[in-house]
């Protein structure tokens, strides 16, 4: 699956698509995720963000006083990242946030990361892993480039539990998802978003990702359903 030409093709409409489909809920669980790290990193604290698309969470870390690093596989994303970057550090409104440092963003595969191990205080993934094309060997460079007792933050859709509240849901995300974003890109991209929609789909949910990441040899494994399930929140911890 050539994932990078996927992401490369839909990346003018990825951010305002993503926010549409899920109803600027999005914004809540990023904060949420956020918070995590809050909670258990202090100011400054080095943090790469895997699969950092058009910036919205590495953006959003760096808000919060993180020394972030985003990497990403798709050329165009980044692109777009970086003016994203460019024009909130050169505004006002970066004044009054408590970050002293302007995100790198690069090129690269998390199956084989350019870094030293024991580099960062916490990885974050927000509804990227689901597109690995080798999720093992990506868990496998997280653990390695962690610092000991480092965490890593995942965010990434799943599917409700509730019966009433996951029948709605498939309805939405698997028909009405498909057909907006074929309206909203003219028909070009329809292709794109129905994989979109396969790899949730396909993706393991729940105590199944967890599995993983714990096979991964990560500890402290668990997860939080956001908005019925909609979207989890997965977090993990590398022995000290």
């Amino acid at each position: 699956m050539d994932t990078s030409g996927i992401f490369n093709r839909i990346s003018g409409s990825y951010n305002a698509l993503n926010h549409i489909f899920s109803l600027g809920i999005d914004k809540l669980w990023r904060r949420e995720a956020v918070g995590y790290l809050k909670d258990n990193l202090p100011q400054g604290a080095r943090v790469l963000d895997e699969a950092c698309g058009t910036g919205d969470l590495t953006l959003l870390e760096a808000k919060n006083g993180f020394n972030v690093t985003g990497i990403d596989i798709s050329v165009n994303m980044l692109e777009i990242a970086k003016k994203r970057v460019g024009r909130f550090y050169m505004s006002n409104r970066c004044r009054r946030t408590r970050s002293a440092h302007i995100p790198e963003l690069m090129l690269g595969d998390a199956a084989k990361l350019p870094f030293q191990d024991d580099s960062f205080d916490a990885v974050s993934i927000a509804y990227g892993i689901r597109n690995f094309n080798d999720r093992a060997a990506a868990l496998s460079e997280i653990k390695r480039i962690l610092k000991p007792g480092g965490h890593l933050m995942i965010l990434e859709f799943a599917e409700p539990k509730n019966r009433l509240l996951r029948f709605c849901y498939r309805i939405y995300f698997r028909h009405l998802v498909v057909f907006l974003a074929k309206l909203l890109t003219l028909g070009k991209e329809h292709g794109a978003f129905s994989y979109f929609v396969q790899s949730v789909d396909k993706f393991p949910k729940f105590e199944r990702f967890c599995n993983e990441i714990a096979e991964a040899g990560l500890s402290d494994v668990r997860f939080k359903s956001q908005s019925g399930g909609i979207s989890v929140l997965y977090t993990a911890r590398k022995r000290s």
